[in-house]
């Protein structure tokens, strides 16, 4: 049987594998997953292949899983990114998708719509981020030109994921994690594609910002 542990990993895997970012003027525009509005595949795959939602196994010892919750959600990770005040879009964006974020909390409220709608919000806060960081100093984002159309070089793309990771997962990414974002930019963005810094830093604190890590509290 797979930890929550796993299956955090796992809903992690899923989710930056089907982000897809649209950036136009430097704004999150949209983003879509692999997960339909009815199924949850990670639950799925956890489960053996079963239907539906499982709790966290009861492992002595350990602490109850719990998630962040309704405008929790946006308080969270605002905070944890360094994003003193979220924009306008971004409430708006919360106050769409709110319907779909867990009521109570619990790991068996983890649902394929309120992934999604996570995603959303995370995309929109994370271009509060950005634009924090354009208007204010580099804190997450240290050495990232935000206005070159060519991608950060790798040390600067390792250092943004240990930052973003150190606020907002309380931890250091596994070597893994850190492969599969340094991977997920080199081979979603061109190297000297339109944009392709901000296109980079945007998508790495989306996926981050989605993740169930960055969500328990």
């Amino acid at each position: 049987m797979k930890t929550f542990k796993h299956k955090t990993l796992l809903v992690f895997a899923i989710l930056v594998g089907g982000v897809i970012l649209s950036v136009g003027s430097g704004c999150s525009k949209s983003f879509s997953t692999n997960f339909s509005t009815g199924t949850d595949p990670a639950s799925n795959t956890a489960a053996g292949g079963g239907s539906g939602n499982t709790d966290a196994p009861v492992i002595p010892g350990a602490r109850t899983v719990s998630i962040v919750y309704s405008k929790q959600v946006v308080d969270q990770l605002a905070s944890c990114s360094g994003v003193a005040s979220p924009s306008g879009t971004t409430l708006a964006m919360y106050e769409q998708k709110k319907g779909s974020i867990s009521t109570y909390g619990t790991s068996a409220t983890v649902t394929a719509p309120m992934m999604v709608a996570v995603i959303s919000i995370a995309g929109e806060i994370s271009n509060d981020l950005i634009n924090q960081e354009i208007a204010s100093g580099q804190r997450i984002f240290v050495g990232f030109n935000m206005d070159a159309n060519s991608l950060p070089n790798q040390s600067q793309i390792s250092d943004a994921v240990t930052r973003l990771s150190l606020s907002c997962w309380q931890r250091k990414p596994t070597n893994e994690e850190m492969q599969t974002l340094v991977d997920m930019v080199n081979t979603s963005i061109g190297a000297n594609e339109v944009m392709a810094t901000k296109k980079a830093a945007l998508m790495l604190s989306t996926s981050m910002l989605s993740s169930l890590d960055a969500l328990m509290n």
